[in-house]
């Protein structure tokens, strides 16, 4: 099994997740999931907490008393050779669409890292277009405005019967 990503919700977002005396929250990622689609819930939670009591050892002597599982197979890409080209890059042949997120190509797996870094690169060729997208910006403010003085000088053709 492979934790690709864990996480413990009380200590990374404690306003949402944290409440005195409850303990940890983790969130666990397995990739890739392939394995785990057919398992029994039961079965996949024994799995992680047998592999969380041996990641943590502050972890030992803990229990767990409430668990969830979220089966969903094609929301991770699969880490093998060869599938980095497939990765889409933050600047896209779209001319001014740019994406973001851990599935695009950066050198993290999918966690919150890759996420990250992959938003600084989609930033950065923002910056890079900025003074194209702001000619874009002034087109269609002037095309809204003309669009808008139509507006004001038509008349309402309806009337109340």
């Amino acid at each position: 099994m492979q934790i690709s990503l864990a996480l413990d919700l009380a200590l990374t977002s404690p306003e949402d997740y944290y409440i005195e005396g409850q303990g940890s929250l983790l969130q666990c990622v397995l990739t890739p999931g392939d394995p785990y689609m057919p398992l029994p819930n039961e079965e996949i939670i024994a799995r992680v907490t047998k592999q969380v009591l041996a990641l943590f050892p502050s972890s030992q002597g803990l229990e767990v008393t409430w668990s969830s599982v979220v089966k969903i197979g094609q929301s991770l890409y699969r880490e093998a050779p060869g599938k980095d080209p497939f990765r889409p890059d933050q600047k896209t042949p779209v001319k001014n669409f740019f994406l973001a997120g851990s599935y695009t190509k950066q050198d993290y797996i999918d966690s919150m890292e890759g996420a990250t870094l992959s938003g600084r690169q989609a930033s950065a060729y923002i910056c890079d277009a900025g003074e194209e997208l702001v000619g874009l910006r002034k087109k269609l403010a002037a095309q809204d405005s003309g669009e808008y003085a139509k507006a004001a000088n038509t008349t309402d053709e309806l009337s109340l019967v």
